[in-house]
């Protein structure tokens, strides 16, 4: 299979921190809560990041279910990350992004519990969002427009 590009456009809204992202033609804010400069109209970046993760997670369960003879009743993924505030405001020499992130998978099944481990083992083993969380490259390019 060709490599495929993924892409997303963000503009900042004018207002505040607030941004919009544009998604292969679908639209989500991206805003603050009021105690870090925003309005609180949509998810931040952090909690973005994780919805990414458990949203992938889930896609991969019902993707691959099938193949692991694992009937689906329901899929939840609950993700959280732990996240100093100093990192990112320079106040401490803490690591600005996420020190940690958990996530709890909920099967509802009535398949053999050993199907289902072999689906979740599977799934992490191959989720995209969860290895990108390990690192890969990010390359800034900044184009400045000068009015």
């Amino acid at each position: 299979m060709p490599k495929l590009t993924f892409s997303s456009d963000v503009k900042w809204s004018g207002e505040g921190v607030r941004s919009v992202a544009d998604i292969n033609g679908k639209q989500v804010i991206i805003d603050e809560p009021p105690a870090l400069g925003g309005t609180d109209q949509g998810p931040n970046p952090v909690e973005l990041v994780l919805a990414a993760l458990g949203g992938c997670i889930n896609v991969l369960v019902s993707l691959f279910a099938s193949h692991h003879g694992v009937e689906l009743k329901g899929v939840q993924v609950h993700v959280e990350g732990d996240l100093d505030p100093d990192g990112f405001m320079e106040k401490a020499d803490v690591r600005p992004g996420f020190l940690e992130i958990r996530y709890h998978i909920d099967i509802d099944s009535p398949s053999d519990p050993k199907n289902v481990q072999a689906l979740i083992e599977h799934v992490e083993r191959v989720c995209p969002v969860k290895d990108t969380l390990r690192g890969v490259p990010t390359v800034p390019i900044m184009n400045q427009k000068t009015s």
